[in-house]
């Protein structure tokens, strides 16, 4: 599936060009053409060429990767397209690659300093493309990608799942027609990691004060909505619903929990809740948290007994 440079040196003719040399042709043409359809064919010429590891060194010495971001911020949803699996593709596999030899260990490495470095300093821009999108290649291309980093630990989950993020994932989820975007929203059997985006109203709060008897004016509508607060106890009641139906998942119970209510938790604001599990065992061990705004409003630990 993937070249050497005694199987590329086969394949060019006597006279011809080599691909380090086309490749730069290539850069130099997306930036001189102004001629759409042109730039199109280029930048799905280099995306081709992102999915070999043999040409990793080549695409970033002829700074390739600037074109795929230029191409991320156009207006054009093909140029769009090729730039997302692009660099989708210079991530793809990269640790079965490395494994394979040493020469493809050295690729590994370069990419990884340098690619997977160029992605994280371009974070915001990837994140804002599949947040906006319509197009279902291009979501399929960025899930793809936010998966490799994540599960290769080259990004720090806090900063690549934001709210707005995970909100369109929960979107895609639900609406997608294509197989392959279902499957990549579907999270793995035994996840060590589970996120849901909640924003409580105050239909919810009072709901559930109706139902625990807890009608504490400070979250009502007595109290100012930039006063308010979310009782700790349905933020705590959340994290249970994940718990149980989740991570671990359906049978567990809690034998023990430890928490803490760092700040007021408002209504109507994103709140990412997250719940890690630490000891995957029959009593398991589970870290959680509640953020607004990227600050932590409620955090706890918890033994849990398992079905496993």
């Amino acid at each position: 599936m993937f070249s050497s440079h005694r199987h590329l040196k086969r394949r060019t003719p006597a006279q011809g060009i080599d691909r380090r040399e086309y490749i730069g042709h290539l850069v130099e043409e997306y930036y001189t053409t102004t001629n759409v359809e042109a730039q199109e064919q280029v930048t799905a010429n280099l995306a081709n060429f992102a999915y070999d590891p043999i040409n990793w060194p080549y695409l970033l010495e002829a700074d390739a990767l600037d074109v795929f971001v230029t191409s991320l911020e156009s207006q054009d949803q093909h140029l769009k397209l090729h730039g997302i699996a692009a660099l989708c593709n210079i991530c793809l596999g990269t640790e079965s690659i490395c494994i394979k030899s040493s020469f493809y260990s050295e690729c590994n490495l370069f990419a990884d300093k340098s690619a997977a470095k160029f992605i994280r300093e371009h974070l915001i821009l990837l994140i804002g493309l599949f947040v906006r999108t319509d197009h279902p290649e291009i979501v399929f291309h960025s899930l793809t990608l936010f998966y490799q980093i994540l599960e290769a630990g080259q990004v720090d989950r806090d900063l690549l799942l934001t709210p707005s993020l995970l909100r369109t994932v929960q979107e895609w989820r639900i609406k997608a027609q294509d197989q392959r975007i279902v499957n990549l929203n579907q999270a793995p059997a035994t996840p060590k990691q589970v996120q849901v985006v909640k924003r409580f109203s105050q239909s919810d709060l009072e709901q559930f004060a109706q139902f625990t008897g807890d009608h504490n004016y400070i979250h009502s509508r007595d109290t100012p909505i930039e006063e308010r607060r979310v009782h700790g106890a349905l933020l705590n009641a959340v994290v249970a619903g994940i718990i149980g139906t989740k991570l671990p998942g359906p049978g567990t119970v809690v034998l023990e929990q430890n928490f803490r209510f760092l700040k007021p938790c408002r209504i109507e604001t994103d709140t990412v809740v997250t719940v890690r599990l630490l000891e995957a065992r029959k009593i398991a061990t589970v870290e959680y948290d509640c953020r607004q705004n990227d600050e932590v409003v409620f955090a706890g630990r918890a033994k849990l007994l398992t079905r496993s």
